[in-house]
C-alpha cells in the first residue's frame, strides 16, 4: 500500500516538474521574441507563435533579425535605433517562404505590414521560384554547398533551370513577355538571405 502512495506521489512530482518545465520553455521563447513583438506582429502573413533565428543588434539597436516559425516561414527586417528601419523603395520587412529546405518564394512589406514593391526592380513585391530542372540545379547546389556559396559559377540562366513569378502589391502576377529565369547562384543566395532589398 505505501509502495503504491509513493508511485503516485511520484508521478505527481513528474507531471508537477514537466508542467513547470513547459511554462518555463513557454516564457523563455516569448521572451525572446517579446522585444520585437510589436515589430513582427505588423506582417499578418507570418505565423505566429515564432522564434528568433539570427540577431546581429549593436547597444544602440542597430543590426539585423530573422524571426522562423513552425510554417517554415522566416522574417527579417533591419532595425535603426531600435525602430524599424526602411530599406530601399519604403521596404521594411521581407518575408520568406520554404519547403523542403528550398526557397518558394518572397514577399516585401512596408512599415506598415502591406505588401510593398520594389521600385528598382519591376516593382514586384512577391517573387515565386520554381525550379524547373530540379536534378540539375541540385548537380549546381551541390558545387555551390561545397564552396560554402564561395565560387564563381558560369551564369546559367540560359540553361533555363529556375524561372521566377512576380507579383506585384496586390497580389497579381505582373505580366511579362516571356518566362524570367536566374541563375542557380543567384537562387542559391536567395535562399540562405543573402540579399537585402
Amino acid at each position: 500500500m505505501n509502495t503504491i502512495r509513493i508511485i503516485s506521489a511520484n508521478r505527481k512530482r513528474i507531471q508537477l516538474l514537466l508542467i513547470c518545465f513547459s511554462f518555463l520553455q513557454g516564457i523563455s521563447v516569448t521572451a525572446q521574441s517579446g522585444n520585437y513583438q510589436v515589430i513582427i506582429n505588423k506582417v499578418n502573413q507570418f505565423s505566429k507563435p515564432a522564434r528568433i533565428l539570427s540577431k546581429h543588434i549593436d547597444a544602440d539597436g542597430n543590426g539585423s533579425a530573422e524571426f522562423a516559425n513552425a510554417r517554415k516561414q522566416v522574417l527579417r527586417f533591419r532595425l535603426d535605433h531600435h525602430k524599424l528601419q526602411v530599406q530601399h523603395g519604403g521596404i521594411g520587412y521581407q518575408l520568406f517562404y520554404y519547403k523542403n529546405d528550398y526557397l518558394e518564394k518572397i514577399e516585401t512589406f512596408d512599415v506598415n505590414g502591406k505588401l510593398a514593391g520594389e521600385a528598382a526592380s519591376k516593382n514586384e513585391s512577391g517573387v515565386v521560384f520554381i525550379i524547373e530542372k530540379p536534378d540539375l540545379y541540385l548537380k549546381k547546389k551541390k558545387l555551390i554547398d561545397d564552396a560554402e556559396g564561395n565560387i564563381d559559377l558560369k551564369d546559367d540562366t540560359n540553361e533555363k533551370i529556375i524561372r521566377v513569378q512576380l507579383f506585384d502589391e496586390n497580389n497579381m502576377p505582373i505580366p511579362e513577355f516571356q518566362p524570367t529565369y536566374i541563375s542557380s547562384k543567384t537562387y542559391w543566395n536567395y535562399n540562405v538571405r543573402m540579399y537585402w532589398p
